[in-house]
């Protein structure tokens, strides 16, 4: 009733696009009463009156019919058959008119349902699982009409290729029954036929492409193997639009299909750049690269990517810059050794300034990924090796005790460089797997689904280094749609026991992890327990151990301008420890907080987020020392 209101009182005033002729009668408002079932916000905005409102123009009967029709037509599809609509017109100041629209809404209507010509090989309590009304349940027209598709595909996937489904509802006012009665006409049973590959492919590719198909000529119809099959062509890579067609217009009990390919551009140039804040540091980064697929191996594809990154102090302290810099080339081999196993080499370079020290060598790593059955399991297992060299450790790091360490020593440092590997060069070398389950609706932006993420790293001598560790790092992210609102959760182990590799060191806090904390400063830091007082030195070093979890609700709210928008609320919580053994889940350091969000360009969503911590405040009594705010790109989990 409260927008009807609203809604009158703005198209009679002040938002007017003119006024009425003096002397005349006019539609003022509109009015609903007598709605108890269906809110008077989803019953009013559509009425077509809004524009003689607007206009301040004369009653149109016209209109006050369809209006009167559209309001009963919202009832019927909620199954109330017997509810009756009446039109007044009430009389104010200077020709001013109300039409109100008096409802009786009647008993609503409970549900029958009736499922005929469904085909014996299939089961009638998997054909009525797919039907979302209950029989007794009141009737709601949207839920009947949904299950039509369903049910064709179902019979579809049993093999009916022109299987046909129709609905009628019978309608008992008097007693208030539905009956929703689903008539299935399943047609030939069929089997796939001639595969046509359209156009002129080579043959490494042409071969990847039948790989990739889910059916062969003389399987049984299933509309799931040709959607099946044009996702798996799609991930090949090679191609801007896939295709898999059968031909159903003949109704033949062989389907002949035609899979239509359109290939993508063969190179591909990449740049980017982007801006980040914290509360005491900016970052400016830069990103380019390419490939190329090159003609004569087309399942093979060459690329380079640099990274550049520098975090500024807010005093533009030139001795605290951190530029951060990351070289890239890569070879990847589609269909290895048999289809869908992927071969990768990569070699690289970093440079790497951080709180407490630079690092800086090459890389390189080898590696195999394929899915384990289904698309949405994947296994990936390599080795890497590394050689890194530091040359330079700020002074609050103790060096003393170490001759091949930098003389750069403050008396009384707490941490020994050495102890943390950085006096020699560090050459790791490791095996790694990782299992990856992604039951998601949406990688990009979810809404329901599940992500699990199991990763073990183990550094051996075997593998050409100089350090003994084993590494997990398990992550488990859950997703539930509540109508409009999104419920996000996450929850994230990283544990290292033995040597602990400097580049493998966890940190938490920033836009991605625990966000009460700027980026990285949740974590060991030098001198031990400087991390939120207001003295320097105070480096973040990381650590062996980690935890993070959140649970997050958002929502869209509209739109501003062009632009979708939102807000979120968060709580955070998390921990990292010197040693994997000391983590503690009851020690955990939490955060609440909320953000807000809009999608600049197609699905790029731009999000700030202000965090404040509930524990391990900082000693500062400033008011704001505890809020910690972040602009991130894309969600957190």
């Amino acid at each position: 009733m409260g927008l009807g209101v609203a809604t009158s009182l703005g198209c009679g005033g002040q938002l007017r696009a003119r006024p009425p002729e003096v002397g005349t009668d006019h539609v003022a408002g509109i009015r609903i009463e007598g709605n108890h079932a269906i809110e008077t916000d989803v019953l009013e905005p559509g009425l077509a009156l809004h524009e003689a409102v607007r206009d301040a123009a004369a009653l149109d009967p016209y209109l006050l019919t369809v209006d009167t029709e559209r309001i009963r037509a919202a009832y019927l599809k909620r199954g109330f058959f017997a509810v009756k609509v009446a039109v007044r017109v009430e009389h104010g100041e200077d020709h001013a008119q109300t039409v109100v629209f008096a409802i009786t809404e009647g008993r609503r209507a409970v549900t029958r349902v009736v499922i005929d010509g469904l085909p014996a090989e299939l089961s009638p309590a998997t054909a009525r699982a797919l039907v979302a009304l209950r029989d007794g349940a009141p009737f709601d027209y949207e839920r009947y009409d949904a299950a039509k598709q369903p049910l064709r595909v179902l019979v579809e996937d049993a093999g009916y290729a022109y299987a046909d489904v129709q609905g009628t509802v019978t309608a008992d006012p008097a007693g208030a029954t539905a009956t929703a009665r689903y008539r299935i006409d399943a047609g030939v049973r069929c089997t796939f036929g001639a595969i046509r590959i359209a156009g002129k492919l080579p043959e490494a590719l042409a071969t990847a492409v039948r790989a990739r198909l889910r059916f062969a000529t003389g399987d049984r119809y299933s509309a799931a193997a040709l959607e099946a099959s044009q996702a798996e062509i799609y991930d090949l890579g090679r191609f801007s639009t896939v295709q898999v067609v059968a031909d159903r217009s003949g109704g033949a009990a062989e389907v002949a299909v035609t899979v239509e390919l359109a290939e993508a551009n063969r190179h591909e140039v990449r740049a980017g750049a982007g801006f980040g804040y914290e509360p005491a540091t900016y970052e400016a980064r830069l990103r380019g690269g390419g490939s190329l697929v090159p003609a004569a191996y087309p399942l093979l594809t060459l690329a380079a990517d640099a990274r550049v990154a520098l975090t500024i102090p807010h005093d533009l302290d030139p001795d605290q810059l951190q530029p951060k810099i990351r070289g890239l080339v890569s070879l990847q081999y589609l269909d290895l050794l048999w289809p869908r196993l992927r071969g990768d080499v990569e070699v690289g370079a970093d440079y790497q300034k951080v709180e407490a020290y630079t690092w800086k060598g090459p890389h390189v790593g080898l590696g195999l990924g394929s899915p384990l059955g289904p698309r949405w399991l994947q296994l990936r297992v390599g080795w890497v090796l590394e050689r890194l060299t530091f040359p330079e450790l700020d002074a609050v790091l103790d060096s003393s005790a170490a001759p091949g360490c930098p003389r750069t020593v403050l008396s009384g440092g707490e941490t020994s460089a050495q102890g943390l590997g950085l006096c020699d060069t560090q050459l790791r070398g490791a095996y790694q797997a990782a299992l990856v389950a992604d039951l998601r609706d949406n990688p990009i932006e979810p809404h329901r689904g599940v992500y699990v993420d199991l990763r073990v790293t183990k550094g051996t001598r075997l593998a050409g280094g100089d350090l003994t560790y084993l590494q997990l790092t398990p992550e488990l992210r859950g997703y539930v749609s509540l109508g409009g609102v999104v419920l996000a959760a996450r929850a994230r182990v990283g544990a290292i026991f033995g040597d602990v590799p400097v580049t493998e060191r966890y940190y938490s806090g920033g836009t991605t992890g625990q966000r009460g904390f700027s980026e990285r400063k949740l974590s060991p830091t030098v001198p031990t327990g400087c991390m939120d007082m207001p003295i320097q030195p105070c480096k973040a070093i990381g650590g062996a151990g980690l935890i993070e979890t959140g649970i997050e609700l958002r929502r869209r709210l509209g739109t501003l301008g062009t632009f979708p928008v939102g807000a979120n609320v968060f709580l955070d919580g998390g921990e990292v420890t010197d040693s994997a053994r000391d983590l503690d889940p009851w020690q955990l350091d939490w955060a609440i907080g909320t953000g807000v969000w809009a999608k600049l360009v197609g699905d790029l969503k731009v999000r700030i987020d202000l965090g404040y911590r509930l524990n391990h405040q900082s000693p500062d009594t400033d008011t704001f020392a505890n809020l910690a705010p972040h602009i991130g790109v894309g969600e957190v989990y």
